[in-house]
């Protein structure tokens, strides 16, 4: 009898360890696709950048959870040129969901009294094939305004 006893409290906690594990073990997946792959392209109007002043851009989740970011760090982009694409380090999740209330953060660390002026060229390609595109004219990063941010919504193309 006691080992009757002992038998069935054995297999009530296998098969309760068993349905607590199947439960636990129900995913959720993401109904929206991720970010895979963006770049930015930087076309220097009037003033570019110089070799050394920093640039940082940084893709953004609308509660500010960094998606991918780029430094530029040592190159000078000239004045009426095209610097670019340079490819983003993905760094945390960015899905289809995010774009509209998304944000890309601009960052100059200008070596002296730097000023750059600038169109930026976004491009984005997501998990499921589809690419979003976003353009933004006449940005101005300098030592008394170094940081940027850019609503990505209205700057689709």
């Amino acid at each position: 009898m006691r080992t009757l006893i002992v038998v069935l409290a054995a297999a009530v906690a296998i098969g309760a360890s068993g349905c607590g594990a199947t439960r636990s073990a129900t995913i959720q997946t993401r109904a929206f696709p991720t970010l895979t792959w963006a770049t930015a392209t930087f076309v220097s109007t009037d003033h570019g950048k110089d070799a050394d002043s920093a640039v940082t851009a940084q893709v953004l989740r609308s509660n500010a959870e960094l998606g991918a970011e780029i430094r530029s760090v040592g190159t000078k982009f000239d004045d009426n040129s095209s610097s670019g694409p340079l490819a983003f380090s993905l760094t945390g999740p960015f899905m289809t969901n995010d774009v509209d209330d998304g944000q890309i953060r601009l960052r100059l660390t200008p070596d002296g009294d730097d000023d750059w002026t600038f169109d930026l060229h976004l491009a984005m390609r997501f998990s499921d094939g589809t690419a979003r595109n976003f353009m933004w004219r006449g940005i101005r990063l300098d030592h008394t305004s170094p940081e940027r941010r850019l609503t990505l919504g209205p700057a689709r193309s």
